[in-house]
Parts: structure tokens; sequence; C-alpha cells
């Protein structure tokens, strides 16, 4: 359905070290950087997600979600833990969340701009 997506960032270099840090243990690296915006995909090949610099108070849209998906339960709680030591806030711990499906597997989390990302491993349907 997609072919990629844009987020506004109030800072490149802190958004650079945080996404590079909660989307490494997810399989997805920095494909290119610049003043203007970074791009993130699988592999560091191929941009999916771009992140680009906004001003103002109000960065996150409302209800503005992702979900990224994970190989396994480890990558979930690596990705959560990286994600908190770089400032993110956390609205669902990582774990199982019988509520949500059940098997899934995931977290929920705002990074330092208040963009609500979702990390699964496990279906939601």
């Amino acid at each position: 359905m997609f072919d990629h997506l844009s987020v506004g960032v109030r800072d490149l270099a802190q958004a650079s070290a945080f996404y590079d840090a909660f989307l490494q243990p997810l399989g997805h690296a920095q494909t290119h950087a610049s003043d203007r915006e970074l791009g993130y995909g699988p592999g560091g090949m191929g941009a999916q997600l771009y992140l680009y610099p906004v001003s103002g108070e109000q960065v996150a849209g409302l209800g503005t979600h992702i979900a990224f998906s994970a190989d396994s339960r480890a990558a979930v709680d690596q990705a959560y833990a990286a994600a908190l030591s770089r400032g993110a806030t956390s609205v669902r711990a990582a774990g199982a969340h019988p509520d949500i499906a059940a098997d899934y597997y995931g977290a929920i989390l705002f990074d330092p701009d208040g963009n609500k990302l979702e990390i699964v491993a496990g279906t939601m349907h």
C-alpha cells in the first residue's frame, strides 16, 4: 500500500542518533543523510522512511502511529531498550499483550518528537 513514510522531527542530528539505534535491531539502516532529510531502509537499501526537519511545538500529527515489524521477540526488546536509552517515552512496555492479539508481542512508545512508534513480533489479527 505504501511506497514510503515521511515523519517530521525537530532536530535531525538527535533523530539520527535515535532512529539509528531504534531501527538497527529491526534490520533497517540509514540510506542517506543531508541537512534536509534522513532516509532509512531495510539493510540500508532503498529508503522507505524519511525524517525531515520541521519547526514549531506541534511536530507529530494527531493520531500519528507507525508500526515496525520485528523478526523476533529479542529484536522487539532490543529496539525498545535502544529507544528508551535515547529519550523515548514508554506507552506499553515490550512483552506479550494478549489483550491486543493472542500471539502479539510488542511495544509502543513515543519518540523524542512525540511520534507514536510500535514494534511488533507476532500477528495483529
